[in-house]
């Protein structure tokens, strides 16, 4: 299980992704796709821009992906 920290630079290294890759959220979903993960436009905008909760195993294909973008 994530802590909130934990759940905060998930967060926080996503944002910083997309302003340096100039993307949208839906461009951010597409690469992440592209890299072979299984991510959804809208629970994705609802964690980035709306601050709502997603589950572990979310968090976790996020974190990956923050990780290992390639």
């Amino acid at each position: 299980m994530m802590t909130p920290s934990e759940r905060e630079q998930v967060k926080a290294d996503l944002q910083a992704y997309v302003a340096n890759n100039g993307l949208s959220i839906h461009d951010l979903a597409a690469r992440m796709k592209a890299a072979g993960r299984k991510v959804d436009a809208k629970v994705l905008h609802r964690f980035l821009d709306r601050g709502l909760l997603v589950d572990d195993a979310v968090l976790t294909v996020y974190r990956g992906f923050v990780d290992h973008p390639g």
